[in-house]
């Protein structure tokens, strides 16, 4: 305006010219896709942009002049209102993540913004928030960290899979050579009781690789997911006897005995072939493990829809840093048995992805020098 003393047809220029600036501040607001508002000094909201009026599927009639609490749930609301607070008693802006569900029902991972309105007299006036939908960003990271999560147990895989070839198959194979070479070149100066020694060796190395071997090819399957799982109706029990049946000659070199714990008959829905091998690798740990003369044991117990089978033996136990790293694929730490056996550690491994094929759970408990205890579930037959 030209002077102190307006006239009235400039006053009333003065007047268009902001409702024009009004509008098109208005205009500019509703041109932002993202969610805006503004609350006063109470809280109440005083403008939005057409964004938020759609985000909580209301007019903005509804919006304006109403507080959080008529438009959220308390619970939402006692949140948003505590972050108000704070930042009213702030001189910072504010910036948070928020579980937000819209109009339509869907949740989304909102970012807020927020920022103190303060007046000519440097107080607190109200506030200006804008949200910014970050769901898509957020399954983005999720589906970064889960790929990179695949990378390492790959990597692990890899690592298993060559140190294995390197070192477990190697020295068994070595062993089974030098007994061998022994008797061709020195057969006529062995005596008897020295020939059966070493034809033993080779006999019980020859086998311990070859469930190395079926563990290693088990395992390669189900890495590729060329293992079928096929569950059926299963007598338990029988399972359990066939499995201790061939594990006994193993058994007697120790001279440890095998017992099973006869419970009710009942059946279970398993894959025969993935069952069998978990109880022979449990059980074949187990004979690692205890000393000539002991005792293992094997039994099973019905919990609710499930049945928890355990194998218990009074070996050597197992200390608390080893327990806690036992079916971890990046752990190449293997024990030596009562007998110096040698492990890869890839029949526990194996054990856990089979029992988990199920939707089973496997966990061991173990104190140094009592023994150890395995334990894992399988579903009930349902029929």
């Amino acid at each position: 305006m030209s002077n102190d003393n307006p006239t009235y047809q400039e006053l009333q220029n003065e007047i268009i010219k902001l409702k024009l600036e009004l509008k098109i501040q208005d205009k500019m607001i509703n041109t932002i896709p993202n969610p805006l508002f503004v609350k006063n000094k109470d809280f109440i909201y005083t403008n939005c942009n057409d964004a938020f009026a759609s985000f909580l599927g209301l007019p903005k009639t509804k919006i304006i002049n109403s507080s959080v609490y008529d438009i959220a749930p308390k619970e939402l609301a006692d949140k948003y209102q505590l972050a108000d607070c704070e930042l009213r008693d702030s001189a910072e802006n504010q910036t948070y993540e928020s579980r937000v569900k819209y109009a339509d029902g869907t949740l989304h991972d909102i970012l807020f913004h927020k920022a103190n309105i303060i007046d000519d007299k440097n107080e607190f006036y109200g506030i200006v928030g804008i949200m910014l939908d970050i769901t898509e960003r957020k399954s983005s990271e999720q589906a970064l960290q889960e790929s990179e999560k695949q990378l390492i147990e790959l990597n692990a895989t890899k690592d298993k899979l060559f140190s294995i070839i390197a070192h477990d198959l190697r020295a068994p194979f070595s062993s089974i050579l030098g007994f061998s070479e022994l008797l061709i070149e020195d057969a006529k100066d062995i005596d008897e009781l020295e020939t059966e020694e070493y034809l033993r060796l080779i006999n019980t190395t020859t086998k311990d690789t070859l469930v190395l071997l079926d563990n290693l090819l088990n395992w390669a399957k189900s890495q590729t997911g060329q293992i079928i799982f096929d569950p059926q109706k299963l007598i338990l029990s029988s399972i359990i006897e066939e499995t201790i049946k061939n594990s006994n000659s193993t058994a007697k070199i120790k001279n440890i005995s095998l017992n099973h714990i006869q419970s009710d008959e009942f059946e279970i829905d398993a894959d025969k072939n993935m069952l069998k091998t978990v109880l022979r690798n449990l059980i074949s740990n187990a004979i690692k493990f205890t000393k000539p003369g002991g005792r293992i044991t094997i039994s099973s117990i019905p919990k609710q829809s499930q049945v928890e089978i355990s194998v218990s033996d009074n070996g050597v136990g197992i200390n608390n840093e080893t327990l806690t790293k036992l079916f971890e694929i990046d752990t190449n730490t293997t024990t030596k048995g009562t007998a110096e056996e040698k492990g890869s550690g890839l029949g526990l491994l194996l054990c856990k992805e089979f029992v988990e094929k199920h939707k089973g759970k496997i966990w061991a408990e173990s104190k140094r020098g009592e023994g150890s205890i395995f334990k894992f579930t399988l579903p009930l037959s349902t029929s």
